[in-house]
């Protein structure tokens, strides 16, 4: 039996005909028939998320600003198709308690931000990550040094990125990324990367994520 998705990158196992390592977008390419059905949902035990991560980088030309970051996120739907650019949710929230080295402070006034379906990855039926975008995400950054500042501002054609860890189908971690403008005062190129995180329902409760 044919199912159709778009594959980005898939590696068929000499050893295991019904599985293949790949990278997923939306459906819409062919499948050879050798392969284990191919779930075409992917679905949330909680509707709602909290990441948070404890030192969060954004290296620029001056530097670089660290930071605590807490993002509150909302889908629309426990489960929703797997199409890439898809509209998913929204960022309701946003705060940034402390930061170590420089300084940052999320633009309120931008709040939802949008959240977008990106791809996933992983060896079918099991998942081992999921992207997504974030768009007009807004923080006004304080370089470390003279104190000057700028506005980070991540748009659909330069997304700030979330990559969601999965081990045993539970969420273990998220991890941000993507290299974004910052204009104002100085203007340089900002690249978000994370040392450590956490992600959960707000509650504490850890969230799963299977296909359907």
């Amino acid at each position: 039996m044919n199912q159709t998705f778009n594959v980005i990158s898939c590696e068929v196992s000499q050893n295991d005909a019904k599985a293949a390592l790949c990278r997923h977008g939306d459906d819409s390419a062919s499948r050879s028939d050798g392969l284990a059905a191919f779930a075409g949902r992917i679905s949330y035990t909680e509707q709602r998320m909290r990441s948070t991560w404890t030192r969060l980088n954004m290296t620029g030309g001056f530097g670089t600003i660290e930071c605590e970051v807490v993002i509150e996120s909302s889908f629309h739907t426990r489960t929703f198709a797997k199409t890439a650019n898809r509209l998913i949710g929204y960022v309701t929230g946003a705060n940034i308690p402390r930061c170590a080295r420089g300084g940052a402070t999320i633009a309120r006034e931008t709040l939802p931000w949008h959240v977008t379906y990106r791809e996933f990855s992983g060896t079918l039926p099991n998942i081992t990550e999921i992207g997504r975008n974030l768009i007009n995400a807004t923080i006004i950054a304080r370089e470390p040094t003279f104190g000057q500042t700028c506005t980070i501002r991540s748009t659909p054609a330069n997304p700030a990125t979330i990559r969601t860890i999965i081990e045993m189908g539970r969420i273990i971690r998220e991890i941000i990324g993507g290299t974004i403008i910052c204009r104002g005062a100085i203007e340089v190129n900002v690249t978000f990367s994370e040392s450590t995180s956490s992600a959960n329902n707000g509650a504490g409760v850890s969230v799963s994520v299977t296909l359907i």
